[in-house]
């Protein structure tokens, strides 16, 4: 039986229905480290996925995701609560980097486009049952409210834990770190049919790591910028990507909860998810 404690994370508000509130700033910093955390994985991937892989990637977000939801369960301080929502944010930062990686560079290139948009698809339907389970959830008074939901994020990343035992890592990554038959057993268990074919997608692989390698060389971040294709491929990609986030659409999502001072009977647990 969990312990019933209702009044957290707040602050007493007697001209409120409930009698307790939370702040705006607080439910800001409990939506923006999120973000924060976010950013500065997704910022790290370089590094990480040259050095891990993608496998041990992915097991390395299961295992923060699960660590920080760990601390928001059992702590009833605010501090306790702002830590986890950071881990949180490098967390989700690596499963969407990670897992679009490791699909693209294992799905032959015919299906890519479709395996990417099933990527956002699922992404989609996470965010709906996420929002279904807060919705019945909200209606409990005590720290069930915010328990139950969060109890369920353990269940993603132990479904991804396990079946990461069962696929191989990403046959890219194992021919730029040199390990050619490890890269060749990979391929043919995401392309069954004949070792000639395998044969001719590692050599494809190997050329273009090859070409990569030798475009990188003497190159500067300010070469992004130098020159009129350049630096129109630069601005149009970087358009294209922030577009979504300009519109405002993700930040009036992110701010909108259910505990502002405007709700006629707010709740007394922030939502956290």
């Amino acid at each position: 039986m969990l312990t019933r404690l209702p009044q957290v994370f707040g602050h007493p508000a007697p001209e409120l229905p409930g009698g307790w509130n939370i702040s705006t700033t607080r439910q800001q910093l409990i939506s923006s480290l999120m973000n924060l955390g976010a950013f500065l994985s997704s910022s790290l991937v370089g590094p990480i996925a040259t050095i891990l892989g993608r496998k041990a990637s992915i097991w390395l977000a299961c295992a923060i995701c699960c660590i920080s939801n760990l601390i928001m369960m059992a702590t009833t301080e605010i501090s306790g609560l702002y830590a986890g929502r950071l881990l949180l944010g490098l967390a989700n930062g690596m499963f969407m980097t990670f897992a679009q990686l490791y699909i693209q560079e294992c799905t032959p290139a015919r299906y890519r486009g479709l395996m990417i948009s099933s990527f956002q698809v699922w992404t989609t339907i996470g965010g709906f049952v996420g929002t279904v389970v807060d919705n019945f959830t909200a209606k409990i008074d005590g720290r069930e409210a915010y328990l139950i939901p969060m109890g369920l994020i353990y269940i993603v990343p132990a479904i991804l834990s396990v079946g990461l035992f069962f696929i191989p890592e990403s046959p890219r990554w194992l021919v730029q770190r040199g390990r050619m038959d490890q890269a060749r057993k990979s391929l043919r268990w995401h392309r069954p049919g004949s070792d000639e074919a395998v044969g001719e997608e590692i050599n494809e692989i190997k050329l273009s790591l090859e070409a990569q390698k030798q475009d990188k060389a003497g190159v500067a971040v300010w070469d992004m910028f130098r020159n009129p294709v350049d630096r129109r491929r630069t601005i149009l990609a970087t358009c294209a990507v922030t577009v979504q986030g300009a519109s405002g659409a993700m930040y009036v999502i992110g701010k909108l909860n259910p505990t502002t001072k405007q709700n006629s009977t707010p709740p007394k647990i922030p939502r956290l998810t």
